[in-house]
């Protein structure tokens, strides 16, 4: 009878150090804050968007001009605008590339739809940014 012997297999564990690291408090209401890597690259590009175009200090090109266009008919001008300025703001950030974008109107809302290739890592994620007339009120 052949006998079998058993043993710990030791794995090397790899610690990858973060492309980026950053500080977030958006829907977090507890620590840690910090993201790293593509959901911090996300949460830029939103805060990119959720900032209206001119309303930063020093900064007058940053933010969009969506929340402007949301009164505006949905047609062919509109969304063409829409996506322009929506590929202004993705290529603003050089860690990421846009692959795709599209624009649809549901009720009082503007939906952009974006495929974005984070760069460093070479990986494809969605993302989807809603503009509402009742987010238009807050700022």
């Amino acid at each position: 009878m052949a006998s079998i012997q058993t043993g710990l297999v030791q794995q090397k564990r790899v610690t990858r150090t973060p492309f980026f690291v950053g500080f977030n408090t958006v829907n977090q209401p507890n620590p840690p804050y910090s993201l790293t890597n593509l959901e911090l690259v996300k949460r830029d590009i939103l805060n990119h968007f959720a900032t209206p175009l001119g309303s930063r200090v020093m900064l007058p090109s940053f933010g969009t001009r969506i929340y402007d266009l949301l009164f505006d008919p949905f047609d062919e001008y509109t969304r063409n605008a829409i996506i322009e300025d929506a590929v202004r703001v993705v290529a603003t950030d050089p860690r990421v590339e846009l692959v795709s974008v599209d624009v649809f109107q549901e009720d009082q809302a503007l939906n952009v739809i974006m495929v974005v290739l984070f760069k460093p890592e070479s990986v494809t994620d969605n993302l989807f940014v809603t503009f509402s007339l009742k987010d238009r009120e807050t700022f």
